[in-house]
């Protein structure tokens, strides 16, 4: 079924669940969309969410239309709907906090302790990759300059190239298309023919590394990280000051770093 077809043009009233005239006010209706793209099943066809929502099929596809550009629902190839990066961000942002019960910032801090270097946690949000966690080597003499919320591009950085690996190769090629793959310092990967080689490298030994090709003096390396239902959502990765680390030393720590990825894909 086309697109145009989905949204033939009705001039019924929008109804709520129980059959009465909605009374929602634009947030109202943008969020009972939101809520039921988020709602569990695999489906969620814009019949189901006009019956579900009791909102006007050219409503809901309006909606379902900024929902998509902001990132927050994503549509699939088979033409349903379901939560994109930007919800999943946002839900991991609300869950995410400094005490006990934040049970991923728990194994990260873990982790933190275990390499004594900094830590960032980043989901893929479009053509970059968002902070949602930094865990902060306070021992190191240089503060790492990042922040949570903070993007950073996808193919001169470690969480970005573990990202690259693991998509198709049309979508990395995509990806450089769009971007252009515009270089950060000397050492940036700016041809496709790298990107691609570089993520056969990354795929084949199970982690990424960023040697000074983002930043001057930054050394990182990052694992991909997936959710419950193995969809790539982003990475998790290790920094390092180049000059007081040496990347044989980040590398040792790939066991811990692997370790601690798989641990946090079971709590999202």
């Amino acid at each position: 079924m086309t697109v145009a077809n989905e949204i033939e043009a009705t001039n019924a009233p929008e109804l709520d669940g129980l059959g009465n005239r909605a009374k929602d006010n634009a947030a109202q209706k943008l969020l009972r969309v939101l809520e039921a793209v988020s709602n569990p099943g695999d489906s969620h066809r814009l019949s189901d969410l006009v019956k579900e929502t009791g909102l006007a099929k050219t409503s809901v596809f309006r909606l379902l239309s900024e929902l998509i550009d902001s990132g927050y629902v994503t549509r699939r190839p088979d033409g349903s709907y379901a939560p994109g990066r930007s919800l999943r961000l946002l839900a991991l942002k609300l869950t995410a906090g400094p005490n006990d019960s934040d049970l991923v910032g728990a194994r990260l801090r873990q982790l933190q302790t275990d390499v004594r270097s900094t830590i960032h946690f980043a989901l893929r949000t479009g053509d970059f990759a968002t902070y949602v966690e930094k865990i902060e080597d306070t021992a190191q003499p240089i503060q790492i300059a990042s922040r949570v919320g903070g993007q950073i591009p996808l193919h001169s950085t470690a969480i970005g190239k573990s990202i690259l690996a693991h998509l198709p190769e049309s979508e990395v090629r995509n990806y450089a298309t769009r971007t252009g793959l515009h270089s950060r310092t000397a050492f940036t990967i700016t041809t496709v023919a790298d990107l691609l080689a570089d993520g056969a490298l990354v795929r084949n030994r199970g982690f990424s590394i960023d040697d000074q090709e983002n930043e001057e003096h930054i050394r990182c390396m990052a694992v991909p990280v997936f959710d419950t239902q193995q969809h790539l959502i982003g990475g998790i990765g290790i920094t390092t000051i180049a000059p007081l680390v040496a990347r044989e030393t980040l590398e040792s720590y790939a066991p811990l770093l692997m370790t601690a990825a798989r641990d946090v894909m079971t709590l999202l």
